[in-house]
């Protein structure tokens, strides 16, 4: 064992590993108390490395922010520990892709929510590519160049998920990128609810402004041209379109009804409506109304005097036999028409009656505004939906109920007053109307 030192501490080389070891000497006073040594907790490969941590220890007791070495080495490990349960704890924190699935798995959706947020999530949040051409999206493509599925919930901040937004396709694809926002931050708030992060940070202002459905800007159709476009569908669905744009009926209520749904023999003829055709994760089939878990499993609604012959031909000419008959049906199996195919037909009919509009318009004077105005309407922007429909429906509810909420609620199946108000359209004709009975006021309260 070799020993060398200089003017403070002591290095010495430990055999018969070769390897050097390093102490010195504090505390204490001088010709009264000793001092105690300190040695280093490991030992070093060199001995100019040996000097190297004696050099250090005199450079702490010099500043005055020294303490024992086996004390640092104590708070070192502890910080180490402390560190390595941060990470593990950060590993098992779940990421957006992981948590947001478990999302939408969950029981309480329906099948069709079920299945449009989980493409959402997919496309939308976690930027995979698209499997197939639907919906707009390019097969093999994603739809965003920034997913944010492998960051972790606690981890996702604001400026991620601003830029997560400015790179979805807002301009070409507004409806879903709303949606798919929508569902973000429904799963953050599920995060804070979990208790697993404090705050959520999908808080974007420009999504805030961007339209969520186009239900929420259609306007309502004008009775002579809905009427126009049910007679420009097939016979065996004319029906369809009528109880969509008098009743208010969803499309896929107006799909799943059944002969047995109809009482006519009465004062007052009736529909009830306690079914919807379900299309979720590639199945076809008649389930609950989608209100249902909120409490309205169904509903019963009047038919008018003017559409009831209009059921009675319906029924005996295009309906399936039996009480379980469906009204709208599939020539080739019998089974409930899908989504896709009544929205194919019905804007058919929407182009034929702005075709017809216009070559009308051709044979006699110039097209007027109104005309034009209706053209656009049924033709722009892809289309007019069906849904549109049940907006007109439910608008001309509540103008003729005198603007009575709950009658709007009572026939649209809605679940609060909110969503009721959301049909509601000020479209140009109301409003000139509005305009003539306020000129007529005025005519009258200013006559001398």
């Amino acid at each position: 064992m070799t020993e060398s030192k200089r003017s403070w501490g002591k290095v010495r080389q430990v055999q018969p590993s070769g390897r050097y070891q390093a102490s010195y000497v504090h505390g204490g006073v001088w010709g009264v108390t000793k001092g105690v040594r300190f040695t280093a907790m490991s030992t070093f490969d060199s001995k100019g490395d040996a000097w190297a941590w004696l050099g250090r220890e005199r450079e702490l007791i010099d500043r005055g922010t020294w303490t024992p070495p086996f004390e640092r080495h104590q708070q070192l490990e502890q910080e180490r520990i402390e560190a390595e349960r941060a990470r593990r704890a950060a590993e098992a924190m779940p990421t957006v892709a992981s948590y947001g699935r478990r999302y939408v798995q969950r029981d309480d959706l329906s099948g069709t929510s079920r299945d449009r947020y989980s493409q959402l999530l997919t496309y939308y949040i976690l930027g995979q590519p698209a499997a197939s051409n639907r919906r707009g999206m390019t097969k093999g493509k994603p739809v965003t160049a920034y997913g944010i599925g492998d960051i972790r919930i606690t981890e996702l901040t604001r400026a991620r998920v601003r830029l997560w937004w400015q790179n979805l396709p807002v301009k070409t694809r507004e409806s879903s990128c709303r949606q798919a926002y929508d569902l973000l931050r429904a799963i953050m708030n599920a995060a804070v609810e979990d208790e697993l992060i404090d705050i959520n940070p999908v808080q974007v202002k420009a999504a805030a402004h961007a339209q969520v459905a186009r239900e929420r800007d259609l306007a309502p159709l004008p009775i002579p041209i809905l009427f126009r476009v049910a007679d420009a569908m097939p016979e065996r669905l004319r029906l369809g379109v009528l109880l969509g744009g008098v009743l208010g009926m969803r499309s896929g209520e107006v799909r799943a009804l059944q002969r047995r749904d109809f009482t006519l023999n009465q004062a007052m003829p009736t529909v009830t409506v306690s079914r919807a055709v379900k299309e979720a994760e590639g199945k076809l089939e008649i389930g609950t109304l989608k209100t249902a878990r909120k409490g309205i499993a169904s509903r019963t609604l009047v038919i008018p005097a003017a559409l009831l012959d209009a059921v009675r031909d319906h029924l005996r000419d295009h309906t399936q036999i039996g009480r379980n008959g469906l009204l709208f049906w599939r020539t080739t199996d019998g089974r409930p028409i899908r989504s896709a195919a009544w929205l194919k037909t019905f804007k058919k009919a929407c182009q034929q009656v702005a075709a017809d509009l216009e070559a009308e318009a051709a044979a006699g004077q110039p097209e007027t505004e109104e005309t034009q105005r209706l053209r656009e309407l049924l033709t722009d922007h892809g289309g007019y939906i069906f849904h549109g429909t049940r907006v007109t429906g439910l608008t001309w509810t509540y103008r003729l109920s005198g603007g009575n909420l709950k009658a709007v609620q009572a026939i649209g199946g809605h679940t609060s007053s909110k969503t009721a108000l959301r049909y509601q359209r000020a479209d140009i004709d109301y409003l000139a109307a509005i305009a003539a009975n306020v000129s007529d006021l005025i005519e009258h309260t200013t006559k001398p």
